[in-house]
């Protein structure tokens, strides 16, 4: 008999929990292996130790604790917290609701940020005129007649003619 096997079985064989001819095999092998014979002892003696401590008595209600504990619904901690604004985020109104917070908080914030002048990258505050935004609308194509593009660039452009 192989070692590795003696190992696996040499609890069972100190319990009496083997075949008569297993626990004639690995007692065979036990007499003619060193190392495995002292495996043995050492688990002889680990089994002496555990049979040396004094018995811990438990509090009688215990048992009736444990067993409520056990029935009991994790409801402690973060970990549930986050699983029910889960479960709330699959309605669709939540999810948008939720959605529409965040991009007015992170509007307002971004704001702010622009306006104290925190973004070390930005130099100089943008300015707009109609100027400006007509000049950016001539680099698209010429709005089709009709539209309302159309209408507003008629608007923007329009100069009273100078009185001679």
């Amino acid at each position: 008999m192989k070692c590795r096997i003696v190992e696996k079985r040499l609890s069972a064989y100190q319990d009496k929990e083997l075949t008569s001819e297993e626990h004639e095999r690995v007692r065979s092998h036990l007499l003619s292996c060193r190392a495995c014979r002292e495996q043995y002892a050492e688990l002889a003696r680990v089994w002496q130790a555990l049979g040396e401590l004094e018995e811990i008595r438990p509090d009688p209600w215990f048992y009736r604790q444990l067993l409520r504990k056990i029935e009991e619904p994790r409801e402690r901690g973060l970990l549930p917290m986050v699983e029910r604004f889960f479960k709330l985020l699959r309605s669709p109104a939540i999810a948008s609701i939720v959605l529409a917070i965040g991009i007015l908080a992170g509007t307002y914030l971004g704001n702010i940020l622009t306006r104290s002048g925190f973004l070390l990258f930005q130099l100089t505050q943008p300015t707009y005129s109609q100027e400006a935004l007509f000049d950016s609308l001539k680099i698209f194509d010429p709005a089709p007649p009709g539209t309302f593009a159309e209408g507003y660039l008629r608007m923007v452009s329009y100069k009273e003619k100078e009185s001679r």
